[in-house]
């Protein structure tokens, strides 16, 4: 008996000692950076531009208009947060989108906002759930990050806390190893069409919704071969499109002109007024969104997705709510 409770003792010892390492060691992130980024004239503008129109912001971090096309957020709800995240959409539980609003952020640094976007890691050392495309965000140039930083700072505040996020075990676990430093690259110049397409690519997250992904958010499909699920209880099921240029199944005869006419077909006031009713189609592209790219942005993503390797996959894009 002794023998055994020494044992027994032993084995709570090392599982202590492991589970106070994996705690103190994750996420293995640098901490915050010392930043204080200005505010210039040229920098709001990017910003403003970036998160209105190229990385999602809106769209995470506000309500959707549910009986709305493409779902364009309740204007009283711009960036406050408490947009729910969950299985139907590949989350292991429930995550909620942050208030990102000038009331919110008051208390956090310009670096611990970096560190949040681009690593993976919140102000108190959280490690977010990759819902939030934080290592595509980690791979833009980093006056980017600093550009949309600085805008953020002007949104006026939204008063709303979001609920905590509720992740299934071991999923809340094993999310604290995911976050990783960011590898800030320089925005290529944009006469490399393909280059500087790719790089929108990532700032838009087109692989991140164009890409089967497990439970786990790892992509576990062809890269932008499509395929991708979001399902709505009691209003629909849509699957991401194939937007690789196979002729058959993806976008390889569409035109240049085509793909930029496809964005920029409807404005955000446009899709407020294209009323769904629930189990008609749908989607959660937020073309709302992308219709304010400029043109010659969107010209260079269609380069590079006219670049990659086509993939055949035919996709049904909509179906009846399960």
């Amino acid at each position: 008996m002794r023998v055994v409770g020494l044992i027994l003792l032993a084995v709570v010892v090392l599982i202590g000692a492991a589970t106070g390492y994996f705690f103190l060691h994750y996420p293995n992130v640098a901490g915050p950076s010392q930043l204080a980024i200005d505010r210039t004239t040229d920098r709001l503008l990017r910003g403003g531009y970036l998160v209105n129109n190229v990385m999602g912001c809106r769209g995470c971090h506000s309500q959707p208009v549910a009986d709305a096309f493409a779902g364009p957020p309740v204007p009283e709800t711009q960036f406050g947060g408490g947009r729910a995240f969950h299985q139907g959409h590949g989350v292991p539980g429930v995550v909620y989108s942050r208030n990102i609003t000038q009331g919110a952020l008051r208390e956090w640094t310009d670096g611990e906002l970096l560190r949040a976007i681009t690593a993976g890691v919140s102000k108190d050392g959280r490690a977010l759930f990759p819902v939030m495309p934080y290592a595509d965000y980690g791979t833009l140039e980093r006056d980017d990050l600093y550009s949309v930083i600085a805008y953020l700072r002007t949104i006026p505040t939204v008063k709303n806390v979001p609920p905590p996020n509720q992740l299934d075990f071991p999923v809340n676990l094993l999310v604290r190893t995911l976050p990783h430093d960011a590898q800030f690259v320089q925005r290529p110049p944009s006469k490399e069409a393909i280059a500087y397409g790719k790089y929108m690519v990532t700032a838009a997250g087109c692989g991140h919704c164009h890409t089967r992904m497990d439970a786990q958010g790892n992509p576990v499909g062809v890269p932008f071969a499509g395929g991708r699920e979001f399902n709505e209880p009691g209003q629909y099921l849509v699957r991401s499109a194939n937007i690789t240029p196979d002729n058959e199944t993806g976008i390889g005869k569409w035109t240049r002109e085509q793909f930029i006419a496809r964005f920029r077909s409807n404005t955000e006031e446009d899709h407020r007024k294209m009323k769904v009713a629930p189990g008609e189609p749908n989607t959660v592209m937020p073309w709302w969104e992308f219709s304010g790219m400029t043109e010659f942005d969107l010209g260079t993503i269609y380069d590079y997705l006219r670049s990659i390797q086509p993939s055949r996959n035919a996709v049904e894009k909509f179906a009846a709510a399960r």
